[in-house]
């Protein structure tokens, strides 16, 4: 629901705030006040095109704000929203865009810049315009499909159908990558095979070149790693001038013990020095065991050096890491498997894709007949509304056309219909008359009324060449539509307006030599004053006062 509409610099309006509530609004005003603008301005700010001309003269640029609240229980909005990464704080999204004096727009969805695209895109959970020309999402072919399915009660046959689509798609992307494979390996296959073998034969192991380089090089400094731990030992336990090095520190230990048993504090120090003395055997006892153990193979050496060549020459033409070299032989080893076993795996994949294309196609023409018996029961309801409406002559119908298999069906459908006798049905897209198509948007809108999540519409012209019954029937459909959505009606009717909950009126004056366009919502003594200048303008006459009061009442 549009809760609220700022707009800056933009045509003949300087700065306005503009409040809308829940259930009928209506919009009035004078000709040329500038209801227009106000259509100007939203459909701007559903991503509709401008240029500079459009900002007010001194100003370098103009802008048009809205803030809408979002429904928890508005799936599919809630879905795209999601889709794009766009979060709803507090279920509000405040739209935004900005015309620049260069001609350039900026587009912004909760003040993070997006495109113009994804704004239309959004636009169409938010808002419909019923106005020539205007942005209005039920003129789209998929718009159409889906509010049919929601009135026939097609969606759980459209899920399975979906599901059915889903896994001929998955079907046939794997028959093609195992295609693409065979077709690719029976290319290279001299070369996959002499490569497999090749690797093959000398059967690297992981990390096996990180192990042996470490082995050489601790073979390598065989003889200054054996003369170092030597010296070690002999240090530790073979002083070469008087005791060793735990020879002292056991001396050392004695002595503290003997200082401890006349001064208690040193008694720590003579603990300390005993874990010490432990400590530096235990070294020993270690180095000892490993300088004992030590070996030298220069045969050992050879064949370390040899593998890590044969490695090294692996890894230079399949790597470049050894890692790499495993990974290509597993891929290799694949596209030679599917060389010898691709074909069957083909033949088994094509039997499961013929029974789902079957299976496909029955729920396909399952779906296409429920709409269409949907179609004729929707169709039937909206001539009947559109009579009412006034269109008296109208007839309305869907055209199907069967193309190939979406993720919907295979149905493309199109609203099509005839305001006069023995005119040809067109789609409704091509409605020339304003107020026809408003009044047409007017009848869908309300048949569907449950159906359709588009919380806001606005309805522009919805009263041209209308009046008596035509005119009042058209407010009560006003009236029952916005039990459900937010409705915003422009109108130039008295019978229309005095039936909204909300009215707010367009002006435009004069100030210093510049025109402006301001918007206010009335109150209901100047609801009453208004009326009466709709319906004969002269706000004075007591009779239209009287009249317009009636209305209200």
């Amino acid at each position: 629901m549009l809760e609220c509409l700022d707009i800056h610099a933009f045509k003949l309006i300087e700065d306005i705030h503009i409040d809308f509530k829940e259930g009928f609004s209506v919009i009035t005003g004078e000709t040329g006040a500038g209801k227009s603008i106000m259509l100007s301005a939203l459909s701007l700010l559903l991503g509709g095109k401008t240029d500079s001309s459009a900002i007010r003269k001194g100003y370098e640029s103009a802008s048009v704000s809205g803030q809408f609240f979002i429904d928890n229980r508005d799936s599919d909005l809630l879905d795209f929203l999601k889709l794009n990464n766009v979060e709803c704080v507090d279920d509000t999204l405040i739209i935004k865009r900005v015309i620049k004096s260069n001609g350039r727009t900026l587009s912004y969805i909760n003040n993070e810049a997006v495109n113009r695209t994804l704004l239309a895109q959004l636009s169409t959970y938010l808002i419909d315009i019923s106005a020539q020309h205007a942005h209005q999402s039920i003129m789209q072919s998929s718009k159409q499909l889906s509010l049919l399915d929601n009135f026939g009660d097609t969606l759980l046959l459209l899920e399975e159908y979906k599901k059915n689509y889903q896994d001929v798609k998955d079907l046939e992307k794997e028959k093609i990558k195992i295609e693409n494979i065979i077709n690719s390996s029976r290319q290279q296959e001299d070369y996959l095979k002499y490569a497999f073998d090749e690797i093959n034969s000398i059967d690297p192991r992981e990390n096996e070149d990180e192990v042996l380089s470490d082995n050489i090089r601790r073979i390598s400094q065989f003889e200054q790693i054996h003369d170092n731990v030597s010296y070690i030992l002999e240090v530790l336990n073979n002083s070469y001038e008087g005791s060793s090095t735990i020879n002292n520190l056991e001396n050392c230990t004695q002595m503290l013990d003997k200082i401890s048993q006349k001064d208690d504090s040193i008694g720590n120090l003579k603990d300390r020095m005993k874990s010490c003395v432990i400590e530096v055997e235990d070294i020993y006892e270690t180095l000892k065991d490993y300088v004992d153990n030590m070996q030298y193979s220069q045969v050992e050496l050879d064949e370390m050096q040899s593998r890590l060549s044969q490695l090294q020459k692996i890894k230079k033409k399949y790597g470049p890491s050894l890692d790499n070299v495993l990974i290509f032989k597993e891929s290799i080893d694949s596209k030679l498997n599917a060389l010898t076993n691709g074909q069957d795996d083909i033949i088994f994949i094509d039997k499961k894709l013929n029974k789902s294309r079957q299976e496909l196609k029955a729920k396909a023409e399952q779906l296409s007949t429920e709409r269409k018996k949907a179609a004729l029961k929707l169709s039937s309801s909206i001539e009947k509304t559109l009579r009412k409406l006034g269109m008296i002559h109208a007839t309305f119908a869907i055209d199907f056309t069967k193309e190939d298999y979406h993720l919907a069906g295979y149905d493309s459908i199109e609203f099509i219909m005839s305001a006069n006798p023995g005119i040809e049905k067109r789609s409704i897209k091509e409605i020339a008359s304003g107020g026809e198509l408003s009044r047409v948007m007017l009848a869908i809108k309300a048949t569907l009324s449950e159906k359709d999540h588009v919380s806001t519409l606005v309805f522009d012209e919805i009263d041209a060449g209308i009046g008596g019954e035509v005119a009042t029937n058209v407010a009560q459909s006003l009236q029952e539509l916005a039990t459900t959505s937010q409705v915003i009606t422009i109108t130039h009717l008295a019978s229309i307006a005095s039936k909204a909950n909300n009215h707010l009126l367009v002006k435009k004056y004069v100030n210093e030599g510049q025109s402006f366009t301001t918007i206010v919502e009335l109150d209901s003594e100047k609801r009453v004053s208004e009326i009466s200048r709709m319906l004969s303008g002269d706000v004075n006459s007591k009779v239209s006062i009287d009249h317009a009061k009636s209305l209200l009442d």
